[in-house]
């Protein structure tokens, strides 16, 4: 019974040591911002922070993707600038009702970490001013990490 006993409370203490070091490696992928620049293009970015070595941007407008590789715009930003990690578009114009489907990436300390299903539609974009729309998207409920 001993012997049972003592084997239970190791068990225990290993489910507890493994919760504890699982639990170190969490990350969240920061908040997204995205910019409609006028007449045409926009930004979407995330702020920079120490780990960070890496962020990835693929979108798609006004059409859903089907999988990680239906895309109209995929890329991998290396360097981070004025203190955030930016994805530029300065071709695509967008018109109000358009709605730009996207999922990021941020290699953080080595592991990519993802917010897939993000989505952002655009209200307002005059010609008339440079104004400039500015949405933070609230993140996916499903985040993973994939060691590279």
């Amino acid at each position: 019974m001993r012997a049972a006993t003592s084997q239970v409370k190791q068990l225990i203490l290993l489910f507890i040591v493994c919760g504890a070091l699982g639990g170190s490696h969490a990350y969240d992928v920061p908040k997204v911002t995205v910019k409609v620049n006028s007449p045409k293009g926009f930004e979407v970015s995330v702020p920079d922070e120490q780990g960070i070595s890496l962020f990835a941007f693929h979108g798609k407008l006004n059409a859903e993707m089907e999988d990680l590789s239906d895309q109209t715009w995929a890329t991998d930003i290396v360097t981070a600038r004025n203190g955030r990690w930016t994805y530029i578009n300065r071709l695509q114009k967008l018109q109000p009702g358009d709605i730009l489907y996207y999922w990021v990436t941020v290699r953080y300390n080595g592991l990519d970490y993802h917010a897939y299903n993000q989505s952002y539609q655009i209200h307002n974009c005059s010609p008339l001013t440079n104004d400039r729309i500015t949405m933070t998207t609230s993140l996916p409920t499903t985040m993973e990490a994939i060691n590279q």
